[in-house]
């Protein structure tokens, strides 16, 4: 249709009359195509613009949203992990004590059952040191273990909340660089964005 018509325009004076009405009337109907087709691309062209800092911001607040939550992580195993030594700690005093108290209760024992004339149970006394000596070290590993398994966990949810940290810088430098980007614009496109603001069009419109 077009090359039709701008072939018929070099001819335009020998035309009838009402054949340069159609072609007047067909050239209006175009411009007015155009002008539609150029706002709908106008507009599609912002919304796509909009979606794709909407991803980004969407993206950064959910890279935000975990730093926060590991970094609340981070600080309550790392009290969970200080408490659970210190109760460790406190818990195998208190039983090493009570086992030095129980060695002296069987040497006055020992003694009380001498002086009474009695023969101490050698057997049954050399069986319950024997349990207790086996019973000191798996108390100690198992604790042991326990604190190892918290200080993973900690050290572990530390380095995710490293890693959420540089994530959220990234995507606020990538934001940054993206706001700083100068725009490139050719004499033509100038031209189209001067009558696009003398018709009213706008982004997103």
């Amino acid at each position: 249709m077009r090359s039709l018509v701008a072939v018929l325009r070099k001819h335009q004076d020998a035309l009838p009359e009402d054949v340069q009405a159609m072609m007047k009337d067909v050239s209006i109907r175009s411009g007015q195509e155009e002008t539609k087709q150029l706002h709908a691309a106008v507009s599609q062209h912002g919304r796509a613009k909009r979606e794709i800092a909407d991803a980004h911001a969407a993206r950064l607040n959910m890279h935000v949203a975990w730093k926060n939550f590991l970094s609340h992580s981070v600080q309550q195993w790392t009290a969970y992990t200080n408490q659970f030594m210190t109760q460790e700690k406190e818990l195998m005093e208190r039983l090493k004590v009570a086992q030095e108290n129980l060695v002296i209760a069987k040497e006055n024992l020992s003694n009380s059952q001498l002086a009474a004339g009695l023969a101490p149970k050698e057997d049954a006394a050399t069986i319950s040191d024997a349990e207790d000596s086996t019973t000191k070290e798996p108390e100690s590993t198992a604790g042991q273990q326990i604190a190892a398994s918290f200080k993973d966990l900690a050290n572990n949810l530390q380095a995710l909340h490293s890693q959420a940290v540089q994530a959220v810088q990234q995507e606020v430098d990538q934001q940054d660089q993206h706001r700083k980007r100068p725009r490139v614009t050719s004499p033509n496109a100038k031209v189209k964005d001067s009558d696009m603001a003398n018709t009213g069009f706008g982004e997103g419109e």
